[in-house]
């Protein structure tokens, strides 16, 4: 029952994707991020792909999500499993035009 009340606060649209408290905003050329996620501002065109991983050495499985441009990372978000995917599909979607 937890899950379907998480995904039922879930909201996007072309240029937002909202869930929880956090929200990920197109505006102005610029990709960035606001709530609990790390705060982030991105150039929408420097955005080449998205990729994420887990690290097993840390002491919480945390997922985080990888902006990736020019062959380094431009910005990393702290991202719950159960959503992740999402966010990384439309951050693809949005950056390749």
């Amino acid at each position: 029952m937890a899950l379907l009340e998480e995904m039922s606060t879930l909201t996007t649209t072309n240029t937002e994707f909202i869930w929880k408290k956090n929200k990920i905003v197109i505006d102005n050329g610029y990709l960035t991020t606001s709530g609990v996620i790390n705060n982030i501002r991105v150039p929408l065109n420097a955005i080449e792909t998205v990729v994420w991983s887990i690290n097993p050495a840390k002491p919480t499985l945390s997922p985080c999500l990888k902006i990736i441009g020019k062959g380094i990372v431009l910005a990393e978000i702290q991202i719950g499993i159960d959503i992740i995917n999402d966010v990384q599909d439309w951050i693809l979607t949005k950056s390749n035009g």
